[in-house]
């Protein structure tokens, strides 16, 4: 009985007030706004922000970041954007679209039309230059985002699932004991070279230019937060701590009814034992990004020796959490498991695409989905 009702819910006509506008920046304050009454609801409630400007990550040389917003009698309901950028697919450059961002307003809960419409906005503005792909990704757990989405209702783009995505936070700890590499290694073109050459081996990996190099530093990744391990000579493992706190936070709305009492208590317990504290409601959460990544094959000791001194990097920072993304069948992420404590979230990507729009997932060889978590 429910799935006829839902579907005559996306596809019934409904008479709206609602229009809809590429963003600009004098939408800042409102999207912003829309984002810090947008929790994502659990034990530990959060909002993903945009403070102070939601516009600070643009211009970026290389990626085009479209913004829609929809509108109720001038009031900003709904936002999403879709960035364009080129990634690395089957081995080649190709020019990607990643749709995210997607927030909307708790009184319009349940107006699938505005979604609908959103989606048919967005291909309107992708009518003059398509990218070849166009994927997205959605938490596992999301059962009614998926139900949604994955059913090919229409009016709606066609999702085809490609692969698990797991995102890893590790505390950092008290970082002892861990093996000394070297840091800030090598001009910053070094750095996109060599994380260049194993996206190539990856679906949706960025392929970086040294032409972003500024716009990057500008936003928390300095060449001095790189750190790399050698063997005989030879770089053979090499990631960035990328710092987005100035412009992207993960904000602490609210705690369960038995974690809010039990917070100060866990706080202590987690000093004792070197683990993350729980920020008071409204702080953001001290996590940063590894990104850049670069592994040869069979480095896995490497990999973990890495790992340590990001550790030591971030905890100088006053970083408390670093955060990994990976395919869920890539062996780094099983190396991981077997050595650090860890929390996971799991989530799913999906190859987005619109009748003569984007490429289809069957248009994908065997080489595993691993988006670079930062850019999510």
């Amino acid at each position: 009985m429910a799935r006829p009702i839902l579907e005559r819910e996306l596809t019934a006509p409904r008479r709206s007030t609602v229009g809809f506008d590429v963003a600009t920046r004098a939408d800042d304050a409102a999207i912003r706004l829309l984002l810090r009454r947008s929790p994502m609801a659990g034990r530990i409630s959060i909002t993903l922000e945009r403070e102070p400007n939601y516009f600070a990550d643009q211009p970026w040389p290389g990626t085009n970041k479209q913004t829609i917003v929809a509108r109720d009698q001038g009031q900003v309901v709904s936002v999403g954007s879709c960035t364009l950028r080129p990634c690395h697919v089957n081995g080649t450059v190709c020019r990607v679209g990643y749709l995210g961002g997607l927030r909307l307003d708790a009184h319009y809960a349940g107006r699938s039309d505005i979604l609908r419409r959103g989606y048919s906005f967005f291909r309107e503005l992708q009518v003059e230059r398509p990218a070849e792909f166009y994927f997205t990704s959605i938490a596992t757990d999301n059962l009614r985002a998926r139900r949604v989405l994955e059913r090919g209702s229409p009016g709606m783009p066609r999702y085809e699932f490609v692969g698990e995505f797991v995102t890893v936070l590790v505390p950092v700890g008290r970082a002892t004991g861990a093996g000394v590499l070297e840091s800030g290694v090598g001009p910053f073109e070094e750095q996109l070279f060599h994380a260049n050459k194993y996206n190539l081996g990856r679906q949706f990996g960025p392929h970086w230019s040294g032409e972003e190099s500024s716009t990057i530093t500008r936003l928390g990744l300095a060449p001095g937060s790189f750190a790399a391990a050698s063997k005989e000579g030879r770089r053979v493992a090499s990631a960035g701590i990328w710092d987005q706190r100035t412009y992207k936070q993960t904000v602490v709305r609210d705690y369960s009814p038995w974690l809010s009492r039990l917070r100060q208590v866990v706080n202590l317990g987690a000093w004792v034992v070197g683990e993350p504290r729980l920020p008071a409601i409204g702080l953001s959460i001290a996590s940063a990004f590894v990104s850049h990544l670069a592994i040869e094959t069979g480095a896995a000791d490497s990999f973990v020796a890495l790992i340590r001194h990001l550790r030591k990097l971030a905890a100088r920072a006053g970083i408390q959490l670093l955060t990994f993304g990976f395919a869920s069948a890539d062996p780094l992420l099983g190396v991981l498991r077997r050595h650090f404590r860890r929390r996971e979230y799991a989530s799913r990507l999906y190859v987005v695409s619109w009748p003569g729009i984007g490429c289809r997932a069957s248009e994908l060889d065997g080489r595993p989905v691993s988006p670079e978590v930062a850019l999510l």
